[in-house]
């Protein structure tokens, strides 16, 4: 960030995929008292999401980045205490197929556990750092309607995240871990033998008829 020159700079991650007109519409949600503009992204999994983000460099330098999983609301709590508005960027209309206030794509490798299993891992533990029961609801909300095949993987994870009391998180390399190892394994089993004892109706399961294949047994 010191080596930075411009008045502006972008945080932009390497899974995500810009609209053509983003950084226009960032720029232009930027008053003189704005320290950064906050654009929404839409993520395969969580639907809509946070954020690809353009800074006022100047302010960004007076609050530069830590190492916590809440880096980047750390940030800009910091900004906002320092007196810098926070602008959520939006255009006039919808387009690019994507909501007026949506900016591009979040498109992580999702095909990959192992990466699904650490990032919202790592996710539970931001919120529960940042204290934030608003923000635990809504991300167990949008994992639970969520029709992404790696949904339910990124549910448990999620909740395993939130009683992780992970505060620092360096380089992640998303590498298999014991918990993943075990709930691999444990979903990966396809018995189906005490499917009658669930606790909540399973989708899709007649218990009926179920039973009666058992006596037929």
């Amino acid at each position: 960030i010191r080596r930075v020159r411009t008045p502006f700079l972008v945080q932009c991650d390497a899974d995500m995929i810009l609209d053509p007109d983003c950084l226009a519409t960032l720029r232009s949600a930027m008053t003189e008292k704005t320290g950064v503009s906050i654009g929404y992204l839409d993520d395969e999994i969580l639907g809509t999401i946070q954020a690809v983000k353009l800074y006022r460099t100047a302010n960004l330098k007076h609050s530069p980045f830590n190492d916590s999983v809440t880096s980047d609301s750390d940030r800009i709590t910091k900004m906002r205490e320092e007196g810098s508005w926070i602008s959520f960027a939006s255009r006039e209309r919808p387009d690019h197929g994507h909501a007026a206030d949506v900016l591009g794509r979040h498109r992580p490798n999702y095909d990959d556990p192992k990466y699904v299993y650490g990032k919202f891992s790592v996710m539970g533990s931001a919120v529960r750092n940042r204290k934030s029961y608003d923000e635990f609801q809504g991300v167990l909300h949008g994992l639970k309607e969520s029709t992404h095949p790696m949904a339910d993987l990124a549910l448990i994870a999620f909740c395993h995240g939130v009683f992780n009391k992970l505060e620092k998180c360096g380089h992640v390399g998303y590498e298999e871990t014991k918990d993943f190892r075990f709930l691999r394994a444990f979903m990966q089993q396809h018995g189906h033998e005490n499917r009658l004892f669930a606790i909540t109706k399973l989708k899709g399961f007649d218990a009926a008829r179920e039973v009666k294949k058992l006596q037929r047994g």
